[in-house]
């Protein structure tokens, strides 16, 4: 069951991973009022750092510890996989929505409109959600404390891509921007801003 449950959440990242495959299609050679280029480079060089740092401590070094015991790991790979499909589901969505808005960069597109329906209704950065939630289900289904960190560092340059991008759309957007930040939380779905972490 364990083993059916990972090759299920192994198969939703494929999936998700081939759903994002056109993100330079998207990016390059299009049209920005504004951008961000070089903040976006240095995170994702970033962001490749630390899963290659995961790679190499997971699968040449062979370091990892189990989250729980081994009898916890039916129950866990149950809820991770759980995890792994809504992240997946929820940053597809995400995409599909932005259709042509979006783009791989920090960058606000000619003629770019809000969208703040659907899955940004849930959060304002629903992709970077869906990403950290299927790193986290990830380590739930594998019983795996190195994917855990790697979770929870992957947590701090998507912090920062929401950061760069706000600044371009409150500027860009101005006051309904910022209403739309008062009425949807950052990251984590109803979590709202004032009461918790936004």
């Amino acid at each position: 069951m364990v083993e059916l449950l990972r090759r299920v959440a192994l198969g939703m990242m494929a999936a998700g991973a081939l759903f994002f495959l056109d993100t330079p299609l998207r990016t390059l050679g299009q049209r920005f009022t504004v951008h961000r280029w070089r903040e976006r480079l240095v995170l994702f060089t970033f962001e490749l750092d630390l899963v290659a740092l995961w790679a190499l401590g997971r699968f040449y070094l062979k370091w990892d510890r189990r989250l729980l015991p081994v009898a916890a790991e039916s129950a866990l790979a149950l809820v991770g996989t759980a995890l792994v499909m809504a992240g997946v589901l929820l940053a597809a969505w995400a995409k599909a929505r932005l259709g042509r808005w979006f783009s791989g960069t920090f960058a606000v597109k000619e003629g770019h409109e809000l969208v703040s329906d659907g899955p940004y209704a849930i959060t304002r950065h629903p992709i970077y959600t869906g990403t950290l939630a299927t790193v986290l289900g990830a380590a739930l289904a594998w019983n795996s404390l190195l994917t855990l960190l790697l979770a929870a560092l992957l947590a701090l340059p998507l912090f920062m891509h929401t950061v760069y991008e706000e600044s371009l759309f409150e500027q860009h957007f101005g006051d309904a921007y910022r209403d739309y930040e008062r009425r949807v939380p950052r990251l984590v779905p109803l979590v709202r801003r004032g009461r918790s972490i936004p």
